[in-house]
């Protein structure tokens, strides 16, 4: 508790700590520790095992189990404990490659696109414990997952706290069947960018970084799904606030474009944009 709220360096990022999670202790042995990754690759799954976990682990992706799950294709209990965890006592396998096909079931359900269990914990008893777990989800997934997931909030990133237009922006999004999204990268930056459709977002980013602008690049975002004009006004004042609060002498550029338009109003969406500038 001595460090909540106070900056905190974590290699290269500092931050403040201010979420903390209280769990209840689990009695355990070392030796009842284990590690398990699941991530998602362009063919399938990939789940990763080591025999033991913990603060101690080191470089899993050296020594790891893996088993190769591709798209569509189930994973069997018996071929996880045949590939995965051989090294398990075989008193706890049954119930650990139980769980683990589960993991890879829940996985794919609820779209994540990786998960990591360090320690997860088997006792003498066959119990299953997961102790601590990162994961990543795909957020554009929402629509498919977001009553399963239920109330999920996506905060800035450590050592970046959010900015107010950010959460604004979300806000909005939040409220429309259209897709708006902000994330400043650097406030100060020279080039700035409105872009309609997240094809063309990651597009038009690359490209100002392949230019050797990516140091100036200051937000990235995207606005689709037929916003209205309102939507769009509101989401062009904000970029507009954003790029105008600091000056610079060099001056600044605003990129507008996008790809093409399945069912937005683009005259609509450039009615908000030339209200904005206005």
């Amino acid at each position: 508790m001595e460090r909540m709220m106070k900056e905190q360096t974590v290699e290269v990022v500092t931050g403040v700590l201010d979420t903390f999670l209280i769990e209840p202790f689990v009695p355990h042995e070392q030796q009842d520790e284990y590690y398990i990754c699941i991530q998602s690759t362009r063919v399938g799954e990939e789940m990763l095992f080591y025999h033991e976990g913990g603060v101690d682990v080191g470089d899993v992706d050296s020594k790891a189990e893996r088993l190769q799950v591709p798209l569509l294709e189930e994973v069997t209990a018996a071929t996880v404990t045949s590939q995965l965890i051989t090294r398990v006592p075989l008193e706890r396998q049954e119930k650990l490659a139980s769980f683990l096909v589960t993991f890879l079931r829940v996985y794919r359900q609820l779209n994540f696109v990786y998960a990591e269990i360090n320690p997860i914990v088997v006792d003498q008893t066959g119990r299953v414990t997961p102790l601590d777990l990162a994961a990543k989800i795909d957020e554009t997934a929402a629509f498919l997952c977001q009553s399963q997931w239920g109330e999920v909030d996506f905060p800035a990133p450590f050592g970046r706290a959010e900015f107010k237009e950010e959460a604004f922006i979300r806000d909005m999004d939040a409220k429309t069947g259209a897709s708006l999204k902000l994330t400043i990268l650097n406030h100060k930056g020279r080039v700035w960018t409105m872009v309609a459709g997240g094809g063309a977002s990651v597009v038009y980013a690359d490209t100002i970084s392949d230019l050797g602008f990516s140091h100036e690049l200051a937000n990235y975002g995207e606005y689709s799904g037929a916003p209205s004009e309102e939507q769009t006004f509101k989401y062009a004042e904000t970029i507009l606030s954003l790029m105008t609060r600091n000056m610079d002498d060099r001056g600044k550029v605003l990129i507008v474009g996008g790809g093409i338009a399945n069912f937005t109003d683009v005259a609509a969406t450039f009615k908000g944009l030339i209200l904005a500038i206005r």
